[in-house]
Parts: C-alpha cells; structure tokens; sequence
C-alpha cells in the first residue's frame, strides 16, 4: 500500500485527535487508556508502545475500532505512514462503514478512502453446505479481512451448539442440520458470518433435494439442446444411411449384383 500523503507533523496530529480530554490515566488503566492519554498528552513514542501492549490483549469490537483509530493516527503524527496505512486497513476490515471523524487530518481520511475504493473490507466468507449419498458436508473458507483474519469455523447445532473447522456427518433423510459459519480475528472477535445463531442456515436431504430441482428448472435449456441435439442427430444419421443404401441399389440394379443384410423398410 502507498503511504498517506501531506504533511504530517505532530501539531496537525494534537489538533486533529478527537478523544476528549481526560484527567491523567490512573495506575491500574488498561493499556489501550493509557495509549489513549498519552496520545492526548502528544507523547506517541509511549503511546504507541501503550498502543501494541492493548493490541496483544483481549479486546472486545468496539475497543478494537477504538485502538486501529487511535494508533493509526499515532503513527501518522511519528511520520509511520505504512503503519497508519496498515491499522486503516484493520479499521476497515471490522466494518465496510468505517470512517475516521471530520477532524482527522485530510490526508488521513484521504488515504482511508482510497483503501476502502481499492476494495479493503472486512472477509467475505465462502460456504458450501451439501449433502452426498446420506453424508452432510459443510466447509467454509474466507477471503479479504486485512491482515486480521485468524481463521473460520463452522457452527452445527446438535443439542447445543460447537465449533468445528469442517462438518462431515451422516444425516438421516428426515433430519435437518442447523449450522452458521463465521470468520474471526485477534482476540476472537467475530469479523464476518454467513447465518447466524439466532437465524441459523438450514441443511437436510429434502432441502437439497429441492434445490437440485430448482437448479434444474432455472436452466433447462441445456438439457433440451442436448436432447433434441440427440433425436436431430439419430435422424439424420438415419438418412444418410437410407441414401447410401438407396445409392447402392440403385447402382446393383445395373450390374447384378445382390445384397444381403438389413433392408430399409418404407
């Protein structure tokens, strides 16, 4: 990624930060507060540090949204605009309607911009749930996220619910299977789902059933061509071997000779 570009000195930063301003961190403050007060104090070589202490704990979205904000435009005021860029793209990567406020540098919410136009967003996860010869088969796979993707899992319900990396299980033709899979990131913070618990996908053997069927009706012209082409093809096979037994008896007529073998009755 290119870097932000204009200026980026430490006083356009400080008039730029829109934390409120807060009494100095008491001692027992969470790295990311302290980040937070340091960079409110302009000291971001301690705030970073602060910072990449908070960003190796367990924070839940919104402290996360908070720490990529933050530390991004930390290290646009030190003059780290590959780093900024990183932390945008993080930014963007917990939600497709992420933004900076108004009072972030120009170049700052710039250069988010261009990120989100060359298609930084959160993983958009690939599932494919199915069911062969009694056997359901779930696997699931995610694509983008930055570099916050950890991994997916996929969800069943079987009384209660558990985690799998994939799903391959006999099910019986009256049962159904009650699955969602979701992609996560630092911390296990969830980035993305397809389904969720509360409104699960559905998988059985008559759902399958069915969108086979429905498959098949939305796209019938295929088969049709194949068929006619097959009858089209059989006829005329079926002429020119009438025209090239009618030829040959036409010339035996002449010279005597007789044929044995199938004849083509009218």
């Amino acid at each position: 990624m290119k870097g932000v570009e204009g200026g980026s000195g430490r006083a356009i930063l400080v008039c730029a930060l829109w934390l409120a301003a807060t009494p100095a961190y008491a001692q027992d403050a969470t790295p990311l507060e302290r980040g937070r007060a340091l960079a409110e104090n302009a000291e971001f070589e301690a705030a970073l540090a602060a910072l990449d202490e908070a960003d190796a704990s367990a924070l839940d979205r919104a402290r996360r949204v908070d720490l990529y904000s933050t530390r991004a435009l930390v290290r646009y005021a030190l003059g780290d605009h590959a780093g900024a860029d990183r932390d945008l793209a993080r930014l963007l990567a917990m939600g497709a309607n992420a933004s900076l406020p108004d009072s972030a540098p120009p170049p700052l919410r710039e250069r988010l911009e261009d990120l989100r136009r060359e298609g930084v967003r959160p993983p958009v996860i690939v599932a494919r749930a199915r069911v062969e010869g009694g056997v359901a088969r779930i696997d699931a796979e995610a694509e983008g996220g930055a570099d916050l993707l950890r991994g997916v899992r996929v969800w069943i319900r079987e009384g209660e619910w558990r985690a799998t990396e994939r799903v391959e299980r006999p099910l019986a033709e009256d049962a159904s299977l009650r699955w969602y899979a979701e992609a996560f990131g630092p911390g296990d913070v969830r980035l993305a789902t397809d389904g969720t618990r509360a409104q699960p996908n559905v998988l059985s053997v008559h759902i399958e059933q069915a969108v086979l069927t429905l498959e098949a009706r939305e796209s019938p012209g295929d088969d049709e061509a194949i068929v006619w082409g097959v009858v089209l093809g059989s006829v005329g096979a079926l002429a020119v071997a009438a025209g090239v037994v009618a030829a040959v008896l036409l010339t035996s007529a002449g010279d005597g000779t007789q044929l044995s073998g199938p004849v083509l009755l009218p």
